[in-house]
């Protein structure tokens, strides 16, 4: 059993940790709701980017363009977005292992990698990976999105790899985010996320044609696609790390009502203890003192 200092120790250690795990949830819950606000100021241009993409796909016709006309090899890229960092549950995990069965999948394959965890990942098995982008998922910018876009497009073009997936973890609710897999390059109109009319069924004309309006929408599409990426995963990330926290300031809670318990009661048992000590002490004290005057008395007769 242990002993009081003992478990003062222990609740003094706990105490210092529920300190931090408390601080770690705050500072989650801060950084999540400024990711959903940083995807709410830009969702508005990128959804209209989506909607003309979709539109110019649907109701035109005879579009020839090199990121939407299918290439006929299997040369497959994943752009995997991960954290810097774990004590975020099965986040990193579950991302990861989507991405990882799909590419068993695929005999030829790029890794590119988001965020210090997915690079960790892919060499812990023997992966190369190919193109690395670091310090983009604590605090993703439209600079960040740019970037990845830039090289990746750069690939393409240099016929280096012949379609494109980014894999990333998608917010729904702060309790419910999932990884997933979207589709990038070559672009098909299942894979554009918008609802367009349906009702319509007319011809739209593209000044000066759609593959001239193609030309500048697809970049401002897949910077869109991957810079909601980063922020969907940044804000996941800090949504898991935010319930991690939780869950363990709720069991640090219970294990110091616990040791509270077992250290009060072993001090009111070496309070009692001590009392009985006094007791019998004070016992033993007046019976000698009691036995010596019962002495005196008798010589003095």
């Amino acid at each position: 059993m242990a002993d009081i200092t003992e478990i003062k120790h222990r609740i003094k250690s706990i105490q210092d940790t529920h300190q931090i795990t408390k601080a770690m949830e705050l500072i989650s819950v801060a950084k999540m709701r400024k990711a959903i606000q940083k995807q709410s100021f830009s969702s508005a241009y990128f959804d209209s980017v989506r909607y003309t993409l979709k539109d110019i796909m649907r109701h035109s016709t005879d579009i020839r363009h090199p990121y939407i006309d299918r290439r006929p090899d299997n040369r497959t890229a994943y752009i995997v977005v991960a954290g810097d960092k774990g004590l975020a549950g099965a986040f990193n995990n579950n991302v990861l292992n989507l991405a990882w069965e799909h590419m068993q999948q695929r005999p030829v394959h790029y890794i590119v990698t988001i965020g210090q965890m997915a690079r960790a990942y892919f060499e812990s098995r023997k992966q190369q990976v190919d193109l690395e982008f670091t310090h983009a998922v604590a605090s993703p910018t439209l600079h960040d999105a740019r970037g990845v876009t830039r090289d990746i497009l750069d690939l393409y073009d240099r016929n280096l790899m012949d379609e494109v997936y980014v894999v990333f973890t998608r917010m729904y609710s702060t309790s419910v985010h999932e990884p997933v897999m979207v589709k990038l390059l070559p672009i098909a109109e299942e894979d554009i996320e918008a609802d367009l009319n349906t009702d319509y069924s007319g011809q739209i004309d593209y000044d000066p044609s759609p593959n001239e309006v193609l030309n500048v929408l697809v970049p401002q599409y897949l910077i869109g696609m991957i810079y909601s990426a980063l922020i969907h995963s940044a804000a996941s990330e800090h949504a898991a790390r935010m319930l991690a926290m939780s869950s363990a300031n709720k069991n640090a809670e219970k294990m110091l009502d616990a040791l509270n318990l077992e250290y009060n009661r072993l001090r009111q048992s070496a309070i009692t203890t001590e009392l009985l000590d006094l007791s019998s002490g004070r016992f033993f004290s007046d019976n000698n003192l009691h036995q010596k005057v019962r002495h005196k008395n008798g010589k003095s007769r």
